[in-house]
Formats: C-alpha cells, sequence, structure tokens
C-alpha cells in the first residue's frame, strides 16, 4: 500500500509540474492569435527572462537551502515572492489585450517566481495534494484562457491566464512554517554559490532566444520557443528527479524517476504530432520542425544521464565544483549554439548543437562526481583495483 501510494505522490507531483510548464506555453499560444509576430518574439524573450530570474531566485532561497545540510528543509513560500506574483498579475489584468513591452516582462518574471518557487517548496516539502490543486486550477485557467483566445472574448484571455496563475500561487501559500528573514537562506555564501552555478547555465535560453530573434527574426524565435516550451514539459521529471534526489537521496527512486520520463517523452512527442501541438499554439505551430522537436526531446534524454552525478555534487555541498562544471557547460552550450546558427541558420543546428553540448556535459559531471561525491562514487565510479590474491564482490553497482 505504501509502496502504491509512492508511485501515486511520484505521479501527481510531475503533472503538477507540467502545469507549471503550461502556463509559458498558453501564454504564446494566445500572442499567436491575438497579438502582431513582433509582439509575439519579445514574448517569447520575455518569458525566457522570467524563467531565468524565476531560477535565480528560486536558487537562491530553495535551492541554497537544501545544499546547506544541517539547515531546516521544512519550508514555506516567502510573501515577498506572492506579493510579486499578485502585483505582476494585477498588471496583466489591467494591460490591454495586447500588452505593452515593459508591463509583458514584468510580469513574466513576477509570475515565473511565484509559480516556480511555490512548485519547488511543494515538491521539497512532499505536498502532493496541495500540488494537485494548485495544477487543477492552472490548467482550468490556461484552458478555459485558450479557448477565450478563438473566440470574441479573446481580449480577456492574457487576464484570465495571469489570474490562473496568481490563484495557483497563493494556493500553494498556506501551511505557513516560522522562517526567519523573509525566508533568506541559513547559509548565504554556499546559496550564492548555487545561485551563481544557476546563472551560468540559465543564461543558455535567454542568450540563444536574443540571437535567434536577431539573427532569423521573431517568426524564427517563436518557434524555438515553441520548441523549448514543448519539450520543457519533460523538464519536470528532470525536476522532480533531481529535487528528491537532494532532499532525500533515496537510490531506489531511481528506476521509478527513469521509467516516469521514457513515459512522459514518449507521450510528449506523440501528442505534439498527433495535431495537438497544432491545436493548441495554432499559427505558432507553423515554424515548428520535426527534425528540431525530436532533437530537442533527444536533449531533454541526454539530461537524464546529467541528473544523476549533478545532485550527488550538489547533496554532497560540492557548490563550488558544481559552479566551475556548469560555467564549463554554459560555454559549450553558447559556443557550439552559435557556430551552428551562423552556418545553418536554422532551428535544428540549435538543438542539435545542445544534444552535443549535453553530452560533453555529462562527462565532465561524471569525471567530477567520482571524484567529488563519496556516494556517487561507490555506486558509479570505477572499481577499486584488487590487491593479488583477493577476490572482487559485485557490490551495488
Amino acid at each position: 500500500m505504501r509502496l502504491r501510494q509512492a508511485h501515486l505522490q511520484a505521479v501527481v507531483q510531475v503533472v503538477a509540474g507540467l502545469a507549471l510548464n503550461i502556463f509559458p506555453a498558453i501564454f504564446i499560444a494566445i500572442y499567436a492569435r491575438v497579438a502582431p509576430i513582433d509582439d509575439q518574439g519579445f514574448l517569447a524573450l520575455s518569458l525566457a527572462v522570467g524563467v531565468y530570474v524565476a531560477q535565480l531566485l528560486n536558487a537562491f532561497v530553495v535551492e541554497g537551502r537544501l545544499a546547506t545540510p544541517e539547515a531546516d528543509h521544512n519550508l514555506s513560500l516567502p510573501g515577498w515572492a506572492a506579493s510579486m506574483s499578485i502585483v505582476a498579475g494585477a498588471l496583466l489584468v489591467w494591460a490591454p489585450a495586447v500588452v505593452p513591452h515593459a508591463v509583458l516582462l514584468v510580469s513574466s518574471i513576477g509570475l515565473m517566481t511565484g509559480l516556480l518557487m511555490s512548485r519547488t517548496i511543494g515538491v521539497v516539502t512532499g505536498r502532493w495534494k496541495r500540488e494537485a490543486f494548485a495544477a487543477t486550477v492552472l490548467i482550468a485557467a490556461s484552458t478555459v484562457a485558450l479557448v477565450l483566445s478563438a473566440t470574441e472574448l479573446r481580449d480577456h484571455s492574457v487576464r484570465l491566464l495571469a489570474a490562473g496563475a496568481v490563484c495557483a500561487t497563493l494556493t500553494r501559500y498556506w501551511p505557513r512554517s516560522r522562517t526567519r528573514g523573509f525566508g533568506m537562506p541559513p547559509d548565504v555564501r554556499r546559496s550564492s554559490w548555487v545561485t551563481a552555478e544557476t546563472a551560468v547555465v540559465g543564461i543558455v535560453q535567454p542568450a540563444m532566444t536574443s540571437i535567434v530573434l536577431v539573427v532569423m527574426g521573431p517568426a524564427a524565435s517563436v518557434a524555438f520557443r515553441v520548441i523549448s516550451t514543448v519539450s520543457g514539459a519533460l523538464e519536470p521529471i528532470l525536476s522532480y528527479g533531481r529535487y528528491r534526489l537532494l532532499a532525500h537521496g533515496h537510490k531506489g527512486e531511481l528506476a521509478t524517476f527513469g521509467a516516469v520520463f521514457v513515459a512522459g517523452m514518449v507521450a510528449v512527442i506523440v501528442g505534439a504530432f498527433s495535431g495537438l501541438g497544432s491545436l493548441i499554439f495554432g499559427p505558432a505551430w507553423d515554424d515548428v520542425g520535426v527534425v528540431a522537436f525530436l532533437l530537442a526531446c533527444l536533449w531533454k534524454g541526454f539530461m537524464l544521464l546529467s541528473t544523476v552525478p549533478f545532485a550527488a555534487l550538489r547533496k554532497a555541498g560540492e557548490t563550488a565544483l558544481v559552479f566551475r562544471v556548469r560555467a564549463l557547460s554554459t560555454v559549450i552550450y553558447l559556443a557550439i549554439g552559435v557556430v551552428f546558427l551562423v552556418i545553418w541558420h536554422s532551428t535544428a543546428a540549435i538543438f542539435l548543437a545542445f544534444v552535443l553540448a549535453e553530452l560533453i556535459t555529462t562527462l565532465v559531471y561524471h569525471y567530477a562526481a567520482t571524484r567529488g561525491a563519496p556516494e556517487y562514487r561507490e555506486s558509479f565510479g570505477a572499481p577499486a583495483r584488487s590487491a593479488p590474491g583477493e577476490g572482487r564482490g559485485d557490490g551495488d553497482h
């Protein structure tokens, strides 16, 4: 019974994480129906920046605490994060249907911060029922908003989407634990390392979105963002596995983690090419190529390989080492990505570059973890040499 409930919780948490990716996807889909192509291009960039800033704040407040072994992991959403979400939602509610660029950027940052941080805390604390409720609220609001965008009430679709995002964040605001200092991490130095590593690896998406916008134009930028967003439906699985490994380090969860990921990848590919992608995104789906999309899914698949050594290093408190690996990975990503884009001028070339960069990153993580994380070394490192005449057991490999 306990095993069955554990599997149920895992599925619910992954689906709840998928709802987080629904917000930017539906935002792009609505704008494809109500806004000119130039505004769609700026929305793609705004969402990339919003996700990036949200990742930085989440890394400093939440992940930094998880990387501090002696810290209390009983977290709750800080009041300032909830306030950011409310203000951002109010700006979109009072704005016209095609939102001014400055408002679009500020609102993307505020809403994504509230959604990501509350979602992460929900995973860490294991409040899966509350996560299920929040996901239901966001999915329902997104679905209705998408339907409205194809009717005479399209001017209200962005407003409804924003309201749904705020409600989904606030449903996770309670219950609250006693956290001092506005929820700030207990070890600022360690949290700063975690934030720095997130900053260097997270800059890839907004940087590449900006470069695509300049080199290939707004239509290509929207297509790149659509592919990234849809393939990003696999991110909740990676995120769930990473946070569970960080918080608990249960080796028994790896098999479930991998199985759910494979099932999720199949579902995303089948859903995208069964007409669902075109139905949801409308004109924004026209420039999405099959090869580019499959390469994006393959890229996410290779991320599965680097998640385990990454979590092992972070759990071992090797924040400085992880920062160096992530900094190197970012350089590799941007270098290969820009070169491939300039040579071939296609989104498929960018995602092929990401596949190669992630393979290299995985090898670097494995090398670092076999030296910096004892638990990982015992499970995945090279076996120690036996002394002459001694046998060698199989161990836990």
